[in-house]
């Protein structure tokens, strides 16, 4: 839960600057921080001696984070962040990604909703599989699903006017490529952490009225 105090310091610096189009950015901190209070959990359940049916609701919660919510709050932040600053083709790009990222976390989160054999955590190597399958996955496409979930979150960073967001995008980027070509047996919970760090650059990102205002 380090995270929170990030997330409370980040969303009070928008307030104070009133930047209201800031503030669901900066409530990245403690979303994450959430989520991984939510795997905290999903850790303790695992060690538990006895079988737990709260393992199955508390692993869902946390991949509704994973599956459902990236895809769309980065995607809409970016876009809410550059109205005035994109070309037509850019506002196209990012309102497209927004858009699949809600089409593709439904895809991925609901039907783990509706079928309790869908997810089966376990440790693995030192992280948490959450053997995840949804029928999405099931069309052996696993890799490109993947690759098209990193797209949509970190695109519209890459492409983004503002250059402190470019570099958020960039460190999402590389914590990707290593999750997958490292820790791909924990790909998700891999991830999801190196996000969670990275989401303190936020408070780098909203420290002054200067860093809001500036667009090269």
């Amino acid at each position: 839960m380090g995270l929170a105090p990030v997330g409370i310091v980040s969303l009070t610096m928008a307030r104070r600057l009133d930047a209201k189009r800031w503030q669901p950015l900066a409530l990245m901190p403690l979303l994450f921080a959430t989520q991984q209070a939510l795997e905290g959990v999903v850790w303790l359940l695992l060690d538990s001696p006895a079988p737990s049916s709260g393992l199955h609701w508390v692993s869902l919660a946390y991949l509704g984070f994973a599956f459902a919510l990236w895809p769309v709050w980065i995607p809409w932040c970016a876009l809410r962040l550059a109205a005035g600053h994109l070309a037509l083709w850019q506002r196209l790009l990012f309102r497209s990604l927004w858009g699949l990222g809600a089409l593709l976390g439904a895809s991925l989160w609901l039907p783990l909703l509706f079928d309790t054999g869908l997810i089966n955590p376990i440790v693995r190597i030192g992280s948490i599989d959450y053997q995840a399958k949804p029928p999405l996955t099931a069309l052996n496409e696993h890799l490109a699903i993947t690759l098209l979930y990193a797209l949509i979150i970190c695109l519209p960073l890459l492409l983004h006017p503002y250059r402190r967001l470019r570099l958020l995008g960039v460190a999402l980027a590389v914590s990707f490529a290593v999750s997958q070509l490292a820790f791909q047996h924990a790909f998700t919970s891999v991830w999801c952490y190196f996000g969670a760090l990275i989401s303190v650059l936020l408070l780098w990102i909203i420290r002054d009225v200067s860093a809001l205002t500036a667009w090269p």
